[in-house]
């Protein structure tokens, strides 16, 4: 884990996030999806870059599953 701007600590790997995302939406939301395709090409801990802050942006609209 690393810390965020705000000193909590948040995800570092993009496995991390994968079972962050898992945890909160499921195994079949789409941003465990989004960051399967990730895993596959890059790896389960690839080290995330960009700022928690931009990755929630990316995910969280990912975790909440449309209406069909």
């Amino acid at each position: 884990m690393r810390a965020d701007e705000a000193g909590n600590q948040v995800p570092e790997t993009l496995g991390e996030y994968r079972d962050l995302c898992a945890a909160i939406g499921g195994e079949d939301c789409r941003a465990v999806q989004v960051l399967d395709m990730r895993i596959v090409s890059q790896g389960r801990d690839q080290v995330v870059v960009v700022s928690d802050s931009q990755m929630r942006a990316l995910l969280m609209p990912l975790l909440i599953k449309p209406k069909e």
